[in-house]
């Protein structure tokens, strides 16, 4: 697969997304935003984006925060995230941009877009499948799934798109609450949203990161609610090449 940067400035921020394409890519092809975590663009999330790539996909490996910003603690990294949790349409517009210069690129076909987002960047997609009208299809992978009547008011609105939705969780995620689950099921139920729902028992947040490429253990934390999985990962992604052949195909 070919490997390229693209650099843009919006707003005085500098961005640098992360590029994967088929090799040779010579057609148009459809194209995977990847919004990372709160830890930014981490060899975590660009590894996701090259599995994305060899399922036959452009994938765009989102510098969400700019400046390829990568907070190594949770603290510094909740820092830097939380102007998204108390404004969700920054998020929403942080991917619009990333979407749009995707857009722009020679091989890619705008008509077909998804984009997948982890933890918190779950959150941002799922908000994206609520406000991008044209967006194909939205993947949550152990992503952040909160009702839009949370806040802020912009949000309340309710705006639901066209995307399809595979959102994928442990039932022993602290970031995913029932009560949250539910109000998110009832609130698609209601506008007719094409979802699927998958449920790994007794698992937890980021069950597809392995500890070697969690920035928080490296800082010498111990995240209690993060837990590595391979069986799940390798049936997660299954999910998700089965999704993307769906919509794309």
């Amino acid at each position: 697969m070919q490997h390229e940067y693209e650099k843009y400035e919006h707003n005085g921020i500098h961005y640098e997304d992360s590029y994967y394409l088929p090799e040779g890519a010579a057609d148009s092809y459809p194209i995977v935003l990847v919004i990372p975590d709160y830890h930014g663009a981490t060899a975590y999330v660009e590894q996701s984006a090259q599995q994305i790539c060899e399922l036959g996909y452009i994938a765009c490996c989102v510098d969400f925060y700019g400046n390829r910003a990568m907070p190594k603690t949770s603290q510094e990294a909740a820092s830097l995230i939380m102007p998204f949790f108390d404004d969700r349409t920054k998020g929403v517009e942080r991917a619009k941009l990333a979407l749009k210069q995707a857009r722009r690129r020679k091989e890619v076909d705008s008509s077909k877009t998804a984009a997948i987002g982890y933890s918190s960047g779950g959150m941002v997609v799922l908000d994206m499948a609520r406000r991008i009208p044209d967006l194909d299809g939205a993947i949550l992978e152990w992503g952040v799934a909160l009702p839009w009547q949370l806040r802020p008011l912009p949000m309340i609105e309710p705006d639901i798109g066209n995307a399809k939705v595979l959102i994928m969780q442990g039932t022993d995620d602290p970031f995913n609450p029932l009560e949250a689950v539910l109000s998110v099921i009832h609130e698609f139920d209601e506008a007719k949203t094409d979802y699927q729902w998958i449920l790994f028992g007794q698992k937890k947040h980021a069950y597809s990161l392995k500890p070697a490429d969690n920035l928080e253990i490296q800082s010498g934390e111990s995240p209690l609610a993060l837990l590595y999985d391979a069986e799940t990962a390798k049936r997660s992604h299954r999910y998700i090449a089965s999704f993307l052949d769906e919509i794309f195909n």
